[in-house]
């Protein structure tokens, strides 16, 4: 199991943007600061504030905030190791300090990226592919959530969907095992959204980089849905050029093994930033 060479070049192109890196300054061997800019094909997630954002990634800390309480977080953060950032106790502290401004911490993400050595997965009959006009016209309707958001910020431009006459009863949970699927005959291909057991989005969150999310619904969990569609769309959209990744929180176990099955790595984690009382998860 490994991150290629490529996909770290790459997703460390979309934190330079993400983090305004190309103006930051080292605070210590493994921490860096700049100050907030929201630059043209950076992640910006709708509701949140740039006044603050941490990237942890691979053993180092890339700190925005803005530019006049730099020389404050400089003194609290030099004592952070970038890999234990986000200890309790350390939020805490940080989240008091926001307190004053105005700002708390909203959430905290840990994310996955593409595992070069996953085995590729073909993509088995049936499965119904959603264009973005589509995806649009579907949004009153749209019963998956997470895996179509309709952010203003982040755009849902995939869309995979299992139909649900085509689901087995078997309660398989293996990506690679395409039993989950019992029924071979095609299937009209113009089923709406609300004919799906399943579906996996993903969304144009930055220049380089797109997020899938998958949604199931109850009656047709544990059979190996979710590994199944996000696993295809990953191989999508590596296909047409971009870099998929998947993010989770890290108490959600199920969704983490999503994330695993469907040939993803953990890799960077992310502290996010709100008005006080202006965002609720």
């Amino acid at each position: 199991m490994s991150i290629s060479k490529y996909t770290l070049e790459t997703i460390q192109k979309q934190f330079e943007l993400d983090c305004n890196l190309g103006e930051a300054h080292r605070i210590k061997d493994d921490m860096w600061i700049a100050p907030s800019v929201v630059l043209p094909g950076s992640r910006v997630i709708d509701k949140l504030d740039p006044f603050f954002r941490v990237i942890v990634f691979m053993g180092r800390a890339y700190v925005m905030a803005a530019e006049e309480t730099i020389p404050g977080w400089e003194e609290i953060l030099k004592d952070y190791p970038a890999e234990w950032f986000f200890n309790y106790s350390r939020l805490r502290k940080i989240d008091h300090i926001l307190n004053e401004y105005d700002r708390e911490i909203v959430d905290t993400h840990i994310y996955f990226l593409p595992d070069e050595d996953a085995p590729r997965l073909t993509e088995p009959e049936g499965l119904r592919w959603f264009s973005e006009d589509e995806i649009t016209a579907s949004k009153e309707s749209n019963p998956f959530h997470n895996a179509w958001p309709y952010s203003p910020t982040q755009p849902d431009v995939y869309g995979v969907g299992m139909p649900a006459e085509l689901v087995s009863d078997t309660g398989k949970t293996n990506a690679s095992d395409t039993s989950v699927i019992s029924n071979p005959a095609p299937v009209r291909g113009d089923r709406p959204v609300t004919d799906m057991a399943a579906l996996a989005g993903a969304s144009l969150d930055g220049k380089y980089v797109h997020q899938i999310g998958i949604d199931v619904l109850p009656e047709y969990r544990g059979r190996g849905l979710s590994p199944l569609l996000v696993t295809i769309l990953k191989q999508k959209i590596i296909e047409d050029g971009s870099l998929p990744f998947y993010g989770t929180a890290e108490s959600h176990a199920i969704s983490r093994s999503t994330a695993i099955k469907s040939g993803f790595l953990p890799a960077f984690a992310e502290l996010f930033v709100g008005k006080k009382g202006k965002y609720v998860v």
